[in-house]
């Protein structure tokens, strides 16, 4: 296991080298300074003590500093990340305890509690405010997270590669609230977190902030700490990130038997949830993006093992696919605005997580207005889309990188950073089966990025076999559970999931409703026609955002 030690560094000029004199030797394979654009001589005696410098031009704050520790790290192939104070707060001799129950198997994250054991901080030197602060905000953070840790707000930690790529840190804030942010994150979405006992030595030259910036910080620790504990709930059970992937989906009904094989566990035996509200033959244009012919399906089946929702669909997988080749979509653009914005959300959720490089594959590009938005991001960007009509405009509109072709098409040179898929899962016959090439052509510390449609969500449970998503183009229906156990199946593991915060014009709208509602659409319509605004659809949870990192592949 490879051990770097990260000094996230401001004025330690007076301190540094007593830090890495205490250092047990032998316990880390590197050092990495970070210095925050420090006054004093930080800078000038790292690198006389023959450590990694590394240096922001500008001062970023305590949170901005380990986020560059943890990049940098994780760039030096860091397995376990250690955060030291370089001012001589925390003893350096702790770190082999520190890093103990991670290099035993036991904890993803640890840090350091000067309150668990014999530790006395008072004692120590801690100022009596903040004794109180902590003590208070500790226990209602407790009480909030369903958690028993005894010094919630202590800053030498330690984690893991796995955990680090796990949560989105490079969103947390620049301040101090980076360490409350981060913890309980990790709580939150199942990382096991455990705390060791240390000594604790308040000096002069030990870092600390003044009373008005401590009553800040306690208020921003409860506040994101109660924000977390009303999505997620107490560790994090309401969240889909805990799931393990093994569980089963709501059963949504007891409908007759069915015999179609199950595309997640295997299984063919189903149920018949909702009758097939469409007849005849599938006009071309219900496979474009802005069908109209919403709530019109064929038999929408679900197993009775693992709670996956599927189409019994009516015309065969090859033939589906040649069909994708001719859709033209004349309407996608209409809304080129508002799928911008949500692109560009898409890209800062990615940008939230590391990654090794800026190679960004995506599939079902449509005519790749995603990929221009990536480009303008500074992504290397690529992208494969069945439909020659969109492939021609990608290139003439756009002049991305869009070559014609599927999932099935992606050979060896196909590997990527980032692996996008937009409403895409849905659609393809096996989705399992696509999920498990695109393990293939991920980079081992990339990021994989869904959105599909969301059986969990408030409007899908409203609107039973009416919701508007079950549509003869979609092949397949996901909840929490069905998504994670696929993912799991597939070699990821999930590492957000969020609702996507979409927003279109009334008129838009109108216009997508008006084939399967024709009044509804009409009279939407003519509103539409004096005032036009833009809508938020987000929270009815139609559409959901999941990103997963790869699981490490087991060799035999």
């Amino acid at each position: 296991m490879r051990v770097v030690i990260t000094l996230p560094a401001y004025r330690a000029e007076g301190t540094l080298e007593k830090t890495l004199a205490d250092i047990p030797p032998g316990i880390a394979q590197e050092v990495i300074l970070v210095d925050d654009a420090s006054p004093d001589g930080t800078v000038t005696l790292a690198r006389d003590l023959g450590i990694r410098v590394v240096v922001h031009n500008e001062n970023r704050g305590y949170g901005g500093n380990q986020k560059t520790c943890y990049q940098e790290a994780l760039a030096a192939g860091a397995d376990i990340v250690v955060m030291l104070h370089p001012d001589y707060q925390y003893d350096p001799k702790a770190v082999p305890l520190l890093i103990a129950p991670i290099l035993a198997g036991d904890a993803d994250m640890t840090f350091g509690s000067r309150f668990a054991g014999l530790g006395d901080p008072v004692g120590g030197g801690m100022p009596h405010y903040r004794f109180i602060g902590n003590r208070i905000t500790t226990h209602l953070e407790n009480l909030m997270l369903g958690s028993r840790f005894t010094d919630m707000h202590s800053g030498l930690r330690a984690y893991t590669r796995r955990c680090l790529e796990s949560l989105p840190f490079l969103t947390y804030s620049d301040g101090f609230v980076f360490d409350t942010q981060f913890l309980v994150d990790a709580v939150t979405v199942g990382q096991r977190v455990v705390e060791v006992p240390i000594a604790t030595r308040y000096t002069k030259e030990s870092s600390s902030i003044s009373i008005v910036r401590s009553l800040s910080y306690v208020m921003s620790s409860l506040t994101y700490t109660a924000r977390r504990f009303l999505e997620r709930g107490r560790r994090g059970r309401r969240s889909a990130l805990a799931l393990s992937g093994r569980e089963r989906a709501r059963m949504l009904g007891t409908g007759p038997a069915r015999e179609q094989r199950c595309v997640l566990c295997g299984r063919t035996t189903m149920m018949l949830l909702y009758p097939a509200t469409a007849r005849g033959e599938i006009p071309l244009e219900e496979y474009a993006c802005t069908t109209g012919a919403l709530s019109e399906h064929d038999d929408i089946v679900q197993c009775t093992r693992c709670g996956m929702v599927s189409s019994v669909a009516t015309v065969p997988p090859e033939e589906i696919v040649e069909r994708y080749t001719q859709v033209v979509d004349e309407e996608y653009l209409t809304e080129e605005a508002a799928r911008r914005e949500l692109f560009g959300w898409f890209l800062d959720e990615i940008s939230a997580f590391t990654v090794g490089g800026r190679r960004l594959l995506e599939i079902g590009s449509n005519v790749g207005l995603f990929l221009a938005v990536a480009r303008d991001r500074g992504w290397k960007e690529r992208g494969i889309e069945p439909s020659k009509w969109a492939v021609d405009q990608g290139s003439q509109r756009f002049g991305v990188h869009l070559e014609q072709g599927s999932v099935e098409d992606l050979d060896e040179g196909s590997e990527a950073d980032v692996i996008v898929m937009l409403d895409v899962l849905e659609h393809l016959h096996d989705p399992l089966m696509a999920l498990r090439r695109l393990r293939a052509l991920i980079n081992e510390d990339g990021l994989l990025v869904l959105s599909t449609v969301n059986l969990d969500g408030l409007h899908s449970r409203l609107r039973g076999d009416d919701w508007p998503w079950f549509i003869r183009s979609h092949l397949h229906y996901f909840s929490e559970r069905t998504l994670s156990a696929m993912l799991k199946s597939a070699g990821f593991r999930l590492v957000s999931w969020k609702i996507a915060p979409r927003s279109f014009h009334l008129s838009y709208l109108a216009h997508r409703a008006g084939a399967s509602h024709p009044r509804a659409g009409a009279t939407v319509s003519r509103i539409a026609d004096v005032f036009d605004p833009k809508i938020p659809v987000g929270w009815l949870g139609d559409i959901t955002f999941v990103a997963a990192r790869p699981e490490p592949t087991s060799v035999t």
